[in-house]
């Protein structure tokens, strides 16, 4: 198992409770934050594009640590916690950035893609690494670890018009457009987290 600070991304449906108020989602955050390697602070919003989708980002020591508290008696009661808001499928993610991700940014660009063929992953991982260094460092990458042919980027903006523009310039749109000729873009849209640290 990784000993790894690994990040928890859940993608999930959410409810009108949760889209009315997204700190309808607090009481869960108060059990997962008692968890033995949870990083604080926590994350959570809505999707700016569509709503009816909402995002989870933890950092966790690692993903011994997650299954842990995954198999312990908490995990029921943050299952409960997490119904008012959540309307409806969920996917979880775990994910070894190449970087510490700190979610500072008031917009944050949320990236799935899937290599069209494995034999990509070098190219795919060059032009990401190009990328983040056209944005200094904004954008941080790595392989899911449920399959590692999928790769979750996250990237912070000051706006989503400014990723727009920034991918708009020569140099990052050949990039960007390589890029969706080796991989299947899965997911490509913003949210505007809040953050939850236990008080």
């Amino acid at each position: 198992m990784s000993t790894i600070p690994t990040t928890e991304i859940v993608i999930f449906e959410t409810s009108d409770k949760f889209r009315e108020d997204v700190s309808s989602i607090r009481p869960a955050f108060e059990i997962v934050s008692k968890a033995d390697g949870v990083h604080k602070p926590g994350y959570f919003g809505l999707q700016i594009e569509n709503p009816a989708t909402g995002y989870i980002f933890l950092n966790w020591d690692s993903l011994a640590l997650h299954q842990a508290f995954m198999n312990s008696s908490s995990y029921g009661p943050l299952l409960e916690a997490l119904k008012p808001s959540i309307g409806g499928p969920f996917k979880m993610y775990h994910v070894i950035f190449n970087d510490y991700p700190t979610f500072q940014q008031p917009v944050t660009e949320v990236l799935l893609i899937t290599l069209k063929d494995p034999s990509h992953r070098a190219e795919v991982f060059d032009i990401l690494n190009k990328l983040s260094d056209l944005t200094e460092k904004k954008l941080i990458f790595g392989p899911t670890l449920e399959d590692e042919n999928a790769i979750i980027l996250v990237g912070g903006w000051s706006s989503v018009e400014a990723h727009w523009e920034m991918v708009a310039n020569p140099e990052p749109k050949a990039a960007v457009e390589r890029l969706f000729v080796l991989a299947n873009k899965d997911h490509l849209f913003h949210t505007a987290l809040n953050s939850y640290a236990e008080k």
